[in-house]
């Protein structure tokens, strides 16, 4: 599993990033790496099974706190 995985974003990285930065849009590419980055982590923690906590108690306590 983990290897499909390193093989989908190797594939993904090189399309979709670097296409951004020969176009000039260098903040277009930052914000699509850190994307990529941070749906990477997630991925892979998936994949080797790790424990995600669930981001919806942070979520409504700080609407709470707004309201």
């Amino acid at each position: 599993m983990i290897i499909y995985l390193l093989l989908i974003y190797a594939v993904v990285i090189i399309i979709d990033p670097y296409g951004l930065l020969k176009q000039g849009k260098k903040r277009d590419f930052y914000v699509c790496s850190v994307l990529c980055l941070v749906s990477f982590s997630l991925a892979f923690a998936l994949s080797m099974r790790w424990e995600i906590p669930s981001p919806s108690s942070p979520i409504v306590h700080w609407v709470r706190k707004l309201f």
